[in-house]
C-alpha cells in the first residue's frame, strides 16, 4: 500500500485551496447527505463570525472558490460535520533536549489528505498536516504554538465545529498554550476529541472536548483515545501507559513512536500510523518520520514536494 505526501506552500488561499474543493465536492456531497441538515451559507457565515471572528474573511474567500453548494460552505467551515470513522492517535510533549510534541497519527491511508502545508493567512504563519481544506490534523505557528488532535472515544456528534477546523483555528490565533486553552474552553466541538498543545517554554495543555458536556482543559502531556471519566479501551489505556512512563528526552522516545510499542499496522481496521510528527514549537519546524526516511520542514526553511510512503498490507 502507497501513499503520496505533498509538501505545498500558498500563503494565501489560491490555486491549491480551489484544485481542492474542486475535488472534494463528491466526497463532501455524499458525506454531508448523511447529516440531518446541511447549515446554510448565511448560517455558516454567522457562527465563524460568533466563534471564530479572525478567520471570517478568509471563509469569505474561500467560500467564493465553492460557490452555490451549501454542502461545500459548511465543509470549509466544519460546521456540523456528519460522523466519520474516528481516527486513533497517540500524542505526547517532551522537554528535553528542547520543547518538542510526538504524535503519531493512526488511520488509513486512503482517508487522509497528507498535504503538508505552509500558510500566511492573516499574517499568521503556520505550518501542518491538511485536512477537510481548511483544516489541520496537527501543525505549528510562527509564535512557537504546536497542536495535535487525536479521537476522543466516545461516538456522541452534535452541533458544533470540526476537530480540524478548531485546530486551525486555534494556530491561527495563539501565541501560547494559555491562549490555546482559552479557544478550546470555547469552541462547540461537533465530536468527541482530545487534543494537545505545547509553546516554545515546553508548557503543554490537554483538553477534552465533546458536544454532549462541557470541555475539560487542563496542564498535562499526554492524550490518546479516551477521556477522563470513561474506561479507556485496553489499547487506548495500553498506549497511554507506555506514553506516559517515557523519559522527558524527546530523541530517546522517538523510536517508541515510529518503530516501536506506539506503532500501529492494523490497516484492516483503519488504525494504521501514516506519520509521525515531531514538533518544535521554538523552532516553528516539524520533521515527519517514517520507517524508511523522515522530512524536515519549516516556516523559515520549507521544502514543496512529493514523497511516497509504502505501508504494509
Amino acid at each position: 500500500m502507497e501513499k503520496l505526501f505533498r509538501a505545498v506552500d500558498e500563503p494565501q488561499p489560491g490555486v491549491f485551496a480551489r484544485q481542492s474543493i474542486e475535488e472534494g465536492r463528491v466526497f463532501v456531497a455524499d458525506w454531508y447527505a448523511k447529516a440531518e441538515r446541511i447549515p446554510g451559507p448565511e448560517e455558516c457565515r454567522r457562527r465563524v463570525g460568533e466563534h471564530m471572528p479572525e478567520i471570517l474573511g478568509l471563509f469569505d474567500s474561500m467560500a467564493v472558490f465553492a460557490g452555490d453548494d451549501p454542502a461545500m460552505i459548511a465543509a470549509l467551515a466544519g460546521i456540523d460535520p456528519p460522523p466519520l470513522i474516528p481516527a486513533g492517535c497517540t500524542v505526547r510533549a517532551f522537554t528535553r533536549p528542547r520543547p518538542t510534541m510526538l504524535r503519531n497519527y493512526d488511520f488509513h491511508p486512503d482517508a487522509t489528505s497528507a498535504v503538508i502545508l505552509r500558510t500566511d493567512w492573516s499574517g499568521r504563519g503556520v505550518l501542518g498536516m491538511s485536512e477537510g481544506i481548511s483544516g489541520l490534523l496537527d501543525g505549528v505557528n510562527d509564535a512557537g504554538v504546536a497542536a495535535a488532535l487525536t479521537f476522543g472515544g466516545r461516538h456522541v456528534y452534535g452541533s458544533g465545529f470540526s476537530i480540524v477546523q478548531i485546530i486551525r483555528y486555534l494556530l491561527q490565533v495563539a501565541s501560547d498554550v494559555k491562549e490555546a486553552a482559552d479557544v478550546l474552553r470555547r469552541m462547540p466541538c461537533a465530536w468527541s476529541h482530545n487534543v494537545l498543545a505545547q509553546d516554545r517554554s515546553g508548557k503543554a495543555i490537554r483538553a477534552e472536548l465533546a458536544p454532549d458536556r462541557a470541555p475539560l482543559v487542563t496542564e498535562g502531556y499526554a492524550v490518546t483515545n479516551h477521556q477522563a471519566d470513561v474506561e479507556p479501551r485496553p489499547d487506548s489505556a495500553q498506549r497511554f501507559d507506555t506514553v506516559c512512563a517515557l523519559t522527558e528526552d524527546a530523541e530517546t522516545a522517538r523510536a517508541v513512536f515510529v518503530e516501536r510499542d506506539l506503532r500501529k499496522e492494523d490497516f484492516d481496521e483503519w488504525l494504521g500510523t501514516l506519520y509521525t510528527a515531531e514538533y518544535m514549537p521554538g523552532e516553528n519546524a516539524v520533521k515527519f518520520h517514517w520507517r524508511d526516511g523522515s522530512w524536515a520542514q519549516s516556516l523559515m526553511q520549507f521544502e514543496p514536494g512529493e514523497r511516497r510512503v509504502t505501508y504494509p498490507g
